[in-house]
């Protein structure tokens, strides 16, 4: 008589990381690279002795990129109390990648499938500084911080990125929700937070170039339109350095999402 396999019960958890991109190249994991995801799969291979382990982040951060609260989500046939997952992975794992939390979740949940919304922030430092020099982006000539706030509402809404992406992905849709684009001036430093339904590759960085052209004068706020009605070439030229991008926050919920745009308009320019 032919006998039933019944596989084993898998289990999930939900991680949520911090992360210095510096030194890492990027977040999915490669062969021949050192990357974030690669980094918490060999951690929790030993942690759970699991050769099925399975770690899903919310989406891809390139190389160089950081990470402020990075959802994950971990499946594994082993059963953990969470903050016994939460102090393994923090003293087998490089110093630049931190564990904030580990709890429970439904083995439906999925870090990127079920993510609603992403948000990101960019540092400009506005004069040279001796300790940011890894997290920001110098730029040394005054902006119109004016102009630059203008031409950020115009990225604002349903549009399509087209020329805001890498030449691969222009196989695919280039049709981005954006909530929000803010700036931030504390004097000496210059945040642009980015909140979308999701990025393409390099976007941000694009996106960040070309309005600190805005903010010297060699591009004006019409032609943000100008990029998002045609596609071309001229934002490829502006990408931002990946030392001032980090990744903010994911979002699950609609109301959670709503009170973060909320909170954010308050404050920008």
């Amino acid at each position: 008589m032919k006998k039933n396999i019944t596989a084993s019960k898998r289990h999930r958890y939900r991680l949520t990381l911090e992360y210095d991109g510096n030194g890492f190249s990027g977040w999915q994991k490669q062969d021949d690279a050192r990357t974030i995801q690669g980094s918490l799969l060999k951690a929790g291979t030993e942690i759970f002795h699991d050769l099925n382990l399975d770690i899903q982040g919310h989406g891809r951060t390139d190389a160089g990129v950081h990470a402020l609260s990075y959802t994950a989500h971990l499946e594994t046939n082993t059963v953990l109390p969470p903050f016994e997952i939460l102090e393994k992975f923090n003293e087998l794992l490089p110093a630049a990648i931190v564990v904030l939390d580990v709890t429970g979740c439904s083995p439906r949940f999925h870090a990127r499938h079920n993510c609603i919304g992403r948000s990101y922030l960019y540092q400009f430092a506005l004069r040279k500084n001796a300790f940011h020099k890894k997290y920001v982006w110098w730029i040394r000539e005054p902006l119109n911080l004016e102009a630059m706030a203008d031409a950020g509402r115009r990225f604002t809404g349903m549009h399509d990125f087209a020329s805001f992406a890498e030449k691969q992905e222009l196989k695919k849709s280039t049709k981005v929700m954006l909530n929000g684009v803010f700036l931030y001036n504390d004097g000496e430093i210059l945040r642009l937070r980015v909140v979308g339904s999701h990025f393409l590759w390099k976007m941000v960085r694009k996106m960040a170039g070309v309005l600190i052209e805005v903010g010297r004068g060699n591009l004006t706020p019409d032609q943000i339109s100008e990029f998002l009605n045609n596609p071309l070439e001229v934002p490829t030229r502006f990408t931002a350095p990946p030392s001032g991008l980090f990744f903010e926050q994911a979002f699950y919920d609609q109301e959670e999402l709503t009170a973060f745009l909320a909170t954010a308009t308050e404050t920008c320019l």
